[in-house]
C-alpha cells in the first residue's frame, strides 16, 4: 500500500497541473442536462455509476500518519448529492434514490451546481466530500482543501434546519487532523458521535490530506472498524464501545480476508441472479413468440378501460 499511494500521490500531483483530465466533469455533464421541472428524472442514469470514491483496507500504519485526517463513518446508503435546479441523490450504481428540495448552491434555482459525496440515513444526508461547489470543481483539489471549503460553508449556512426549501437535514460529518494529539483523542474517545448513538458508527474512513478525488478505490482512503484500530494503529485509548469485536473475530487480517471472501460471494450471487432474472425474461419471450407462430396467442391486448383511466391519472 505504501508503494501505491506514493505513486498515485505523484500521478495526481502532476494531473493537477493537466487541463484536460478524462476521468472529470461531471460538472459539465449536469450542466448539459435539460432542466424542465416537469420532466420525470431517469430511474437509473449510468453517468453516476461508480462515480464515488471508495475505500481500502488500512492494512497498517502509514509512515505519514501526520498526514491523514479521520472521519467517523455512519452506517447507511452512499450516495451522491446533486443539486441542478432540483436536488437529487444516486446511489453508488446510478439509481435514483430521491429528488427533493435543498439550499444548496444550484438546488432551488438551477443557476448553479453543487455535488456532494454523502451517506443517506432515515431520511437525513451526512456530508463526506465535495466534487463541486457553486460550479466550482473540486475533484482535482486536496482533501484537505476540500474538507476546508466545505467546513467553512457549513458554518456559514446551517443545512441542517427543515424549512420549504431545505425538506430533508444535511450534517457535515466531522473530520480529525491525525497531526493534533487533541483532535486524534478527541476522535476514538468520542462515543457516541451523533446524538442517542443515531445513527450508529460504522467505522472509521483514513482520509490522505494530499489526495484528490479519485472515482472508485484508492488506497489514498483507508478503511477500519472501530475494534482494529488498536491493532493496526497501536491505540489503546479509545472508548470502550469500540473495543467490542465480533463473535468471530481473531485478527485484523484474518478479519479483512474472510471479509472480502464473503463480499466476494455476495456479489456473485447478485450478479448470478440478474444472469438468471434475464434468462428468464428472454425465455418467456421466446415462448410468446413461438405461441403466436402456432396461432395460440392473441397479438393485440384487450382494451382495459379502468386500466386506461389508472394509468390518466398517473401521467
Amino acid at each position: 500500500q505504501k508503494v501505491r499511494r506514493r505513486k498515485l500521490l505523484e500521478d495526481q500531483r502532476k494531473q493537477r497541473h493537466q487541463t484536460i483530465d478524462d476521468h472529470r466533469g461531471i460538472l459539465s455533464y449536469v450542466q448539459s442536462q435539460p432542466r424542465d421541472g416537469k420532466k420525470a428524472p431517469a430511474y437509473f442514469n449510468r453517468f453516476y455509476a461508480n462515480k464515488i470514491q471508495l475505500s481500502e483496507w488500512l492494512k497498517e500504519k502509514p509512515e505519514d500518519f501526520d498526514n491523514w485526517f479521520i472521519v467517523p463513518c455512519p452506517k447507511g446508503k452512499r450516495c451522491l448529492v446533486v443539486a441542478s435546479d432540483r436536488t437529487r441523490a444516486y446511489t453508488k450504481a446510478g439509481k435514483l434514490l430521491h429528488t427533493f428540495r435543498t439550499s444548496l448552491e444550484g438546488g432551488k434555482y438551477g443557476k448553479y451546481v453543487t455535488v456532494l459525496d454523502c451517506i443517506f440515513h432515515r431520511n437525513t444526508y451526512y456530508v463526506l466530500d465535495c466534487l463541486v461547489y457553486k460550479n466550482q470543481e473540486f475533484i482535482n483539489c486536496e482533501a484537505a482543501f476540500r474538507f476546508f471549503w466545505l467546513t467553512s460553508k457549513f458554518d456559514e449556512y446551517d443545512y441542517t434546519v427543515i424549512h420549504r426549501d431545505n425538506v430533508l437535514p444535511l450534517h457535515l460529518i466531522p473530520r480529525f487532523d491525525c497531526a493534533d494529539e487533541a483532535s486524534l483523542a478527541t476522535s476514538f474517545e468520542t462515543f457516541p458521535h451523533w446524538p442517542d448513538n443515531f445513527p450508529t458508527l460504522d467505522g472509521f474512513l483514513f482520509y490522505h490530506k494530499e489526495a484528490s478525488y479519485t472515482y472508485g478505490s484508492t488506497p489514498l482512503v483507508g478503511w477500519l472498524f472501530s475494534y482494529m484500530l488498536p491493532e493496526i494503529l497501536g491505540i489503546e485509548a479509545i472508548h470502550p464501545e469500540y473495543k467490542k469485536t465480533p463473535p468471530d473475530y481473531t485478527n485484523a487480517a484474518a478479519f479483512m480476508e474472510a471479509f472480502d471472501k464473503r463480499l466476494m460471494n455476495k456479489k456473485y450471487k447478485n450478479r448470478r441472479k440478474e444472469q438468471m432474472d434475464v434468462e428468464d425474461a428472454t425465455s418467456s419471450l421466446m415462448d410468446q413468440q413461438k405461441q403466436l407462430e402456432l396461432g395460440k396467442l392473441d397479438m393485440d391486448c384487450e382494451y382495459d378501460e379502468e386500466s386506461d383511466q389508472d394509468e390518466k391519472v398517473v401521467t
